[in-house]
């Protein structure tokens, strides 16, 4: 259902629905303008409009639009107003015999997110050539459909920040292709996080029903399916980009058809089943996410975490198998934290499968990661 003010109307286009992220540039800015290709080879025209505060909405062919991105970008000192930090007295009289310059902060948006691109309401963009990139809607973040029967805008920059997250192919063993992982969505890199999974996968019994929870880049749900050809699996994740990535890698895999995806804050989409089987790769970094790409990893105060454990038993057979991923990442006390888990919402680790891998931290170097095989104590 869309919010009141999620679309905008547009001479000559219509109505157009605006994602969300796209919204504060709408209302800071005076003027949505349109302009077609030939506007695109007069760079100076878009200028003198985004210079007034306006949005430029652009048509054309990809390379000119990225010649005029580029454009912008030479003369961004004349798009983008600067402030000094308020004057502080006291620093003042420190910094007194200092010769270092106080730095100044932009202000109003950047150029490159005022130059907007059009996909119709099917999500083909309106440029030459149009690339193809399916699940566009949820590759910029919002829900399948949301849009309806609006074509919708969004940023040049972010395009092409999308369009070179999904230009990366991830190659790991046991798999006859390749991955791709969208933007926010964590890359299918871990070898050693997929031979875990795998190795507590092929202990089970022809489960009937397999969920991957969080499925990220799908590469778990993949892995299921391939062992389990019959049994029906389900792929769940909070961010639509995941769940585009996860339909991508289906598709390239020859799987998209045999596999249920949903939108799902844990099991909120899925509440009303159960399954035989449910692998987990949790995030494993105890800290808050200061952006969108740390959403997959990082998981304040185990907050995540203690909310599955509180919905799981709900969603998993009496006889079911728990396949949990998770890492030292933070410390013995984040263990010390899942073992509590474990125990009090009554599991018991059936076995464990570990792996030293290295970090790039300065600090720890190395860093366990293990899969937790779990069953219900009774």
């Amino acid at each position: 259902m869309m919010e009141n003010n999620s679309t905008h109307y547009i001479r000559p286009i219509g109505e157009v629905y605006l994602p969300v992220n796209s919204r504060p540039l709408v209302v800071e800015s005076n003027i949505i303008k349109f302009f077609d290709d030939s506007d695109v080879r007069q760079p100076n025209r878009i200028f003198t409009h985004l210079k007034r505060g306006g949005l430029a909405l652009v048509s054309g062919a990809q390379g000119e639009i990225q010649q005029l991105a580029e454009y912008l970008q030479k003369r961004r000192n004349e798009l983008v107003s600067y402030e000094k930090p308020a004057y502080d007295r006291k620093r003042d009289r420190r910094n007194r015999t200092s010769t270092r310059r106080e730095r100044v902060k932009p202000t109003g948006i950047e150029p490159q997110k005022r130059l907007m691109v059009l996909a119709d309401s099917e999500g083909k963009l309106q440029l030459d050539p149009s690339p193809e990139l399916p699940f566009l809607i949820e590759l910029i973040g919002e829900l399948e459909g949301i849009n309806g029967k609006f074509p919708f805008l969004l940023p040049w920059e972010q395009l092409t920040d999308i369009q070179s997250a999904l230009s990366i192919q991830y190659m790991l063993e046991g798999f006859e292709c390749s991955f791709l992982a969208g933007q926010s969505v964590l890359p299918p890199k871990s070898q050693e996080t997929t031979d875990l999974f795998r190795r507590g996968l092929k202990t089970l019994s022809y489960p009937d029903q397999i969920l991957d929870l969080g499925c990220g880049s799908g590469i778990l749900t993949i892995l299921a399916r391939t062992e389990f050809p019959t049994a029906q699996v389900t792929a769940v994740d909070i961010m639509p980009e995941a769940l585009a990535t996860t339909k991508i890698n289906l598709k390239n895999h020859r799987k998209l058809d045999l596999v249920s995806v949903y939108h799902s804050d844990l099991f909120q989409g899925i509440s009303d089943k159960t399954f035989d089987v449910i692998l987990f790769n949790a995030p494993w970094v105890v800290a808050r996410s200061r952006s969108r790409s740390e959403l997959p990893t990082n998981d304040e105060k185990q907050k995540i975490l203690t909310r599955f454990f509180e919905q799981v038993g709900n969603h998993l057979k009496p006889n079911g198998d728990l396949l949990l991923g998770y890492a030292d990442h933070s410390g013995p006390n984040a263990i010390k934290k899942l073992a509590d888990l474990i125990d009090h919402f009554g599991f018991k680790n059936h076995e464990q499968y570990k792996a030293r891998v290295s970090t790039h931290r300065s600090n720890k170097k190395w860093q366990t990661i293990s899969v937790y095989h779990l069953r219900r104590r009774f």
